[in-house]
């Protein structure tokens, strides 16, 4: 292998390193308590709104005896839901049927504590601010609700000040989108500031048996005009960031799932923040809206399913992992490439093997290219080990003999690195992506490889998980590179070559399976194709 392609290797393997450090860094991390407003208790504490003006908080509706808990179950193929009167309809537990955790028990994204989810909140005319969390009726007699071919409606109500306060949820078949309208009786007596909050406190819990992996993709974002506003929390504090402007979202994700609040109309700001309990991150985010008497918003809680998100057509997708800059349409085309063959071929182990082999034909051309030149430096190779022998203390005209040789075999030195450079977009793309996807969770390819989603782990030894997959990527990126410097005697770039190797393998060995069947059959498929081209052969004709 010549110097520019590990260079271009190297480079690759770099920003494949950096990647997660990146992110973190462009996720701006919420102020410190010094210059931020702290999420509050609804007790006790202050907060500040709109003017900055100090208002106590006052949680509880208009009767002197609260209402007695209720609750309410909602069935459909996706979830099953239960709901408390709590909040005007607050989801406890809200269960993906098709989702299940490592021990086969089905997914539940409503932390069992944390649970404070769809409270309705305002400044009421004597300055206190309310949250109506309290006093809150179910319209139904009903214990259980059971979406069938059609929707179902679900009410809520309560009165502050002897006006109606009414929270009605469409439920849809096989849609993970509930429906909510917030109803006001006359809001502009008692609400002032012409704005209330519908906020989402406690975030979601964790799911996957790595949590660690899953807390570090735990966000809460708002969506402003075309630009994302995220916050990553601080260990140790419990504050939140408000930005004001025309909000088409906010939501809480984790790795593979996400609860997303969407109104009809923007909304005049939202607030993001949360508290850092040692690895563990607990989002909330608020919305602010403007006083109507009705006033519409999508809930989206469920897997980020890229086809059913981008369906929404509010710009939700940008709070799923699919790359920075340039990366990022790449990485939605390749999402939706996935999904659509899978469409026709259930499997995804099949999907990623086939999708290899679409990607190595697109990069054909720039493959070809990169090989040619190769082979051209394998064919001047000992001439070029003669000339760096014979000028080995004379660097400058070392220099110029290397130059002269390269001008009169016709070689390129950039040729080699140029179409590496030009895939990486690709590349960095597919990594992304496969780590990150939801369709690769759970789903198996055969024997021991159940969860692309996971590592491969045939068996444990000492507390070691041993993971064949990665062995077998490194062996076939060895063998690859191996052909490629067939005529190299380099030593210190062979070094190179066996060093990266190592890296790779390190760095691979606790990826999802997916990854490294990508790109296992990537280098396989590169191989046969260098062997067709008759780069790295030179070396055996020789002898």
């Amino acid at each position: 292998m010549d110097r520019k392609s590990i260079t271009g290797f190297l480079l690759i393997a770099l920003v494949i390193i950096l990647y997660p450090w990146y992110m973190s860094i462009v996720s701006p991390s919420i102020p410190d308590e010094n210059n931020t407003d702290k999420i509050n208790d609804k007790e006790s504490e202050q907060v500040e709104l709109g003017d900055n003006s100090s208002i106590s908080i006052k949680p509880s509706n208009d009767k002197s005896s609260d209402l007695k808990s209720k609750q309410i179950i909602i069935e459909s193929d996706l979830y099953t839901i239960k709901m408390l009167n709590k909040n005007g309809g607050s989801f406890v537990e809200y269960k993906l049927n098709n989702y299940t955790k490592h021990d086969s028990t089905i997914i539940d994204l409503i932390d069992p504590i944390e649970n404070d989810n769809l409270l309705l909140k305002f400044v009421s005319m004597d300055g206190e601010r309310i949250s109506l969390d309290k006093n809150w009726e179910i319209l139904s007699n009903q214990k259980k609700v059971t979406i069938g071919d059609n929707k179902e409606i679900l009410e809520f109500q309560t009165f502050y000040q002897n006006k109606l306060i009414k929270k009605i949820f469409t439920f849809y078949p096989n849609s993970y989108k509930i429906g909510l309208q917030v109803v006001f009786d006359d809001p502009n007596i008692f609400i002032s500031r012409g704005e209330f909050t519908l906020a989402w406190n406690g975030g979601l819990t964790t799911t996957e048996k790595n949590y660690k992996s899953d807390y570090q993709e735990f966000r809460g974002y708002a969506y402003l005009g075309d630009e994302l506003f995220g916050s990553k929390l601080k260990s140790g504090n419990t504050n939140s960031e408000s930005q004001n402007g025309n909000t088409n979202w906010v939501a809480i994700r984790t790795k593979y799932f996400i609860a997303s609040i969407i109104p009809s109309m923007p909304g005049l700001g939202a607030t993001i923040g949360g508290k850092l309990s040692g690895d563990r991150p607990s989002y909330s985010v608020e919305i602010h809206n403007p006083v109507m008497n009705k006033s519409q918003f999508d809930l989206y809680i469920g897997p980020m399913d890229y086809i059913r998100i981008k369906s929404l057509d509010v710009g939700l997708e940008n709070a799923m992992s699919l790359g920075w800059g340039i990366f990022k349409p790449i990485g939605r085309l390749i999402t939706w490439t996935l999904k659509t063959m899978y469409s026709v071929i259930p499997n995804y182990g099949i999907v990623v093997i086939l999708f290899a082999f679409l990607i190595k034909l697109l990069l054909n051309p720039l493959s070809i290219k990169q090989f040619k030149s190769q082979k051209k430096m394998q064919e001047i190779q000992p001439r070029l080990q003669e000339i760096k022998r014979k000028y080995k203390n004379d660097t400058a005209k070392l220099s110029r003999a290397q130059m002269q040789l390269f001008k009169d075999s016709g070689y390129n030195p950039a040729s080699a690195c140029l179409p590496l450079f030009l895939q990486m977009p690709i590349l960095i793309a597919v990594f992304t992506v496969f780590r990150t996807t939801v369709d690769f969770r759970g789903a198996p390819f055969f024997g021991w490889i159940s969860d692309l989603s996971a590592p491969d782990t045939l068996f444990t030894l000492a507390g070691i998980p041993i993971n064949i997959l990665p062995f077998f990527m490194g062996g076939t990126m060895f063998l690859q590179q191996k052909m490629m410097s067939a005529n190299n005697s380099d030593p210190q770039q062979k070094t190179i070559m066996y060093v990266m190797n190592a890296v790779f393998l390190v760095l691979f060995y606790s990826f999802p399976s997916g990854l490294n069947l990508y790109y296992a059959v990537f280098n396989i498929l590169s191989i046969a194709q260098q062997s067709y081209m008759g780069v790295g052969q030179l070396n055996t004709a020789s002898k």
